[in-house]
């Protein structure tokens, strides 16, 4: 792989990798462990000089003597800190552009439960531009105060398919959003109820009874095993990511190019969730630093990360980050000296007018509506 230029262009490349993924979230779980990883992250470099890069980090594996062909931040992340902070060094060093999504995954899932299940898009004003942040702040309070039970049984109607158990979803986030007199208390109670009164109209109004169904929980993406699967971060990620990206390029991003760790179940979803976001038409502005009007299409691959350094320096640092926030805000364990320290760096490179950086998916800032 070289590097070319397209109209005097140069081309760069953005390796992408991503940590702490299980696959399907609605198999979470009672406990919604998520298989003891409640952080996903999706995450990219992006590079110009591709052998120059790959000679920068074959000559840091040497420096700490890391002789194995993939590197995997699985390992890295306890037992080799400071080569963290020296990649982390080189991407601020030499100004290369980073982006990472880092999604909690119980707050993922209540913003499907909000989405489906309170405010669902067929029955409310899309065009309104508050509204994304009301279901943000609505999904913010499930993740925080709701039982497990409330995505449990959400859970369990996107299995199954069936009235019944689509109902006794709606009925026990109704009986959470009743178990307080807060302001968010009191708005879930009436825009529940209103969702439950609409789905009584519709398996009137519908076809059948499953078509009525279908309008009130998530379409399932087909894995190449032919399992459904019901939520997976990493489509949302990627689109989000292909967004910023699109956004740091001013739209010209025929001379991008992704490549993306092989993911043996997911790769046509990948491909799915790249083409949804460039015939996505938001009609409003999702974030400053976010372009969903893609004029230019850029190209992705998929690669194995032993034969790909980009990848590799993709890994360790999504990885690095997912481990970081698990033992700060999960196990309250103060990580090593290096990864603080690659940590704050890190943040001091983020550029908040290109987008470079961090997008905190997550209920830990939570935002307040009076309650």
């Amino acid at each position: 792989m070289t590097d070319f230029t397209i109209d005097g262009t140069p081309q760069i490349t953005y390796f992408i990798d991503e940590s702490g993924n299980t696959g399907d979230l609605t198999l979470g779980g009672d406990t919604l462990s998520f298989g003891e990883q409640p952080y996903f992250g999706l995450g990219c470099i992006g590079v110009k000089d591709i052998e120059e890069f790959s000679t920068q980090i074959s000559n840091l594996k040497d420096k700490h003597r890391i002789k194995s062909n993939d590197l995997k931040s699985s390992k890295i992340y306890k037992g080799k800190p400071k080569f963290i902070l020296d990649l982390i060094k080189l991407i601020a060093d030499t100004e290369l552009p980073f982006f990472v999504e880092l999604t909690e995954k119980k707050y993922f899932v209540a913003t499907n439960v909000i989405y489906y299940l309170a405010l669902p898009p067929y029955y409310v004003d899309n065009s309104d531009p508050d509204l994304q942040y009301t279901r943000n702040l609505l999904a913010e309070f499930v993740a925080l105060h709701a039982p497990n039970e409330v995505f449990t049984n959400y859970f369990k109607a996107c299995h199954t398919q069936e009235n019944v158990h689509l109902v006794l979803a709606f009925e026990t986030l109704l009986k959470f959003s009743r178990s307080g007199s807060s302001t968010l208390h009191r708005y879930l109670v009436d825009a529940v109820e209103s969702a439950m009164g609409t789905f009584q109209k519709m398996l009137k109004q519908e076809a059948s009874e499953a078509e009525a169904i279908k309008r009130f929980l998530p379409s399932p993406d087909t894995g190449k095993k032919g399992k459904n699967v019901w939520i997976l971060p990493n489509y949302s990620s990627l689109t989000s990511l292909y967004a910023r990206i699109n956004h740091a390029h001013a739209g010209n991003i025929e001379g991008v190019k992704l490549v993306h760790d092989v993911q043996t179940q997911f790769d046509d979803i990948l491909f799915g969730a790249k083409k949804a976001a460039e015939d996505s038409k938001p009609g409003h502005k999702i974030s400053s630093t976010s372009n969903y009007d893609f004029l230019q299409i850029a190209v992705m691959s998929i690669e194995r990360s032993e034969d790909s350094f980009g990848i590799q320096a993709a890994d360790v640092l999504t990885g690095f980050l997912v481990r970081y926030a698990q033992d700060k805000l999960v196990y309250k364990i103060e990580p090593a000296s290096e990864l603080v320290e690659a940590f704050q760096l890190m943040a001091e490179s983020e550029d908040p007018v290109k987008g470079y950086g961090v997008n905190y998916v997550w209920s830990h800032n939570q935002r307040t509506a009076g309650y």
